[in-house]
């Protein structure tokens, strides 16, 4: 598996020291948050000054990426040179003691000797055209899991240890080089998002898919991947003293952030009740079997577990058949589940069982303000072949002030943004999140789509930035 190299860091600046002290007051759920807007902020400083933005074309040009926040030593950006030194060797001893003290051995003493210089592979032929200005941050691949014959877990780490935190039902952004070409594709978090729990984003195959293929076949322990995140909005936040039932809906690979949640709520509000139906074609294709029993075994009636399988085994005694409106109505009534003013459904799978799973609800009165949907497609089925887009003049309406500037030929609205030195808002930069929904003003855009837009957002006005090229001279709004 190729691994899209990365320049090394260049020496953390007052902005990065002053992030990495506010991190360590703010809460962890906001660190990520602080540190993409250190990243984003770094862009613009750079479009400031003059320098070039690091690009995945210029990826071995020099020390111009910004540092990993966990990798800022305050310690060697506060104090005096010689004094920094002492305190970190000092550091160093006193870490191998206390490791010493709890029983773990200190690593081996190694003599270093010069080695040869290793070559720099010369750039990707092919690239995915990102901004230059979308900054992403590399992930190891601590582990390689394999779920089902075609499902596999990639447990995930940050270079330098510290913890990936995440809201459940949130997903990561990778960029995996296939065939000289980067791809950006979005995988859901699938582990639950508690201090312990090894964060890891599961990978079904699917006919032609290239990413989804290759990483099933060719991931391992050690390699590297650039990604973007977490991002999305498709999340609940557990509550401690919250009392309630969460009924999901989830087909096939759809479970990886209804497993998140699932296993996030249950542990963490202890009062509260989880109903999941879960449909797949035959029992061998079950994402987390072993995992899903686990829990129920664990929680008992606070978690009703119902499995519909199209292809049953013999002997099977569940439910059989399509996860369709009618089957969803009654198994709800089976597990004697009636909807409740209060009630909240969670639902992600592909496009038929979302439209299905819309009708059900809709035939049980169901408030679509109580129904959070997260849509899985193939990236071979979106319009991402859109009709080239020229120059086109783009006003941006931002807190108060517009500014005037141009679309260059294939960017996105996003793109343009940011190459302006514009604070434009993002996150997943493939139109999975809607962080960077504007609203369209004036003038016509390409947008590609499946997107994550709502039907009644799309009434609105709004497009998202990070996937909509002008087809005309445009005038968009950024949300305060």
């Amino acid at each position: 598996m190729k691994v899209v190299k990365q320049a090394p860091p260049r020496a953390p600046s007052a902005l990065d020291v002053a992030t990495k002290l506010a991190s360590l007051a703010a809460p962890r759920p906001l660190v990520p948050a602080l540190d993409q807007a250190r990243r984003d902020a770094t862009a613009v400083l750079d479009q400031v000054r003059g320098t070039k933005p690091l690009s995945y074309r210029d990826a071995t040009a020099g020390p111009r990426t910004v540092p990993p926040l966990a990798e800022v030593d305050l310690v060697d950006a506060l104090l005096p040179r010689r004094l920094a030194a002492r305190v970190q060797q000092t550091r160093r001893d006193a870490r191998m003691v206390l490791g010493a003290l709890r029983g773990r051995r200190p690593s081996p003493t190694v003599p270093r000797k010069p080695g040869p210089r290793s070559e720099v592979p010369p750039p990707a032929a092919d690239v995915l055209p990102l901004a230059r200005t979308i900054q992403t941050r590399p992930l190891r691949v601590a582990e390689v899991v394999r779920e089902t014959a075609d499902a596999v877990s990639l447990y995930l780490e940050e270079l330098d240890g510290t913890p990936l935190t995440f809201t459940p039902g949130q997903f990561m952004s990778l960029d995996v080089e296939v065939d000289g070409k980067v791809l950006r594709r979005a995988y859901s978090l699938a582990s639950p998002a508690l201090e312990g729990h090894a964060p890891h984003v599961t990978i079904k195959r699917v006919e032609g898919g290239r990413v989804s293929n290759h990483l099933n076949d060719h991931a391992k322990p050690g390699d590297v991947l650039q990604a973007l995140g977490p991002s999305g909005a498709f999340t609940l936040e557990p509550d401690p003293t919250h009392e309630r039932t969460v009924v999901l809906v989830a087909g096939g690979s759809g479970i990886t952030p209804i497993a998140s949640i699932a296993s996030t709520l249950l542990e963490v509000e202890p009062a509260s009740r989880v109903v999941l139906l879960y449909g797949n074609r035959r029992h061998e294709d079950v994402i987390f079997r072993e995992r899903l029993d686990a829990l129920k075994a664990r929680f008992g009636d606070r978690f009703l577990l119902d499995h519909v399988l199209q292809e049953p085994p013999a002997g099977w005694t569940g439910a059989t058949g399509l996860l369709d409106a009618d089957t969803q109505l009654a198994r709800l009534d089976a597990l004697a589940v009636p909807d409740a003013p209060t009630l909240e459904y969670y639902v992600c799978g592909p496009t038929p069982m979302m439209e299905a799973t819309r009708d059900a609800l809709a035939r049980r009165g169901v408030d679509p303000a109580r129904v959070h949907e997260e849509l899985f497609t193939r990236p071979e089925d979106r319009s991402s072949d859109l009709p080239p887009a020229g120059p086109q003049p783009l006003t941006v309406r931002l807190r108060g002030k517009e500014r005037e500037l141009t679309q260059g030929e294939g960017e996105t609205l996003l793109e343009a943004g940011l190459a302006a030195g514009l604070p434009m808002p993002f996150s997943c930069a493939m139109g999975g999140c809607a962080a960077c929904k504007v609203k369209l003003v004036e003038g016509e855009v390409d947008m590609e789509e499946p997107n994550c837009l709502t039907p009644k957002e799309r009434a609105e006005g709004w497009v998202l930035a990070c996937c909509s090229r002008a087809k005309k001279p445009v005038t968009v709004e950024v949300p305060s």
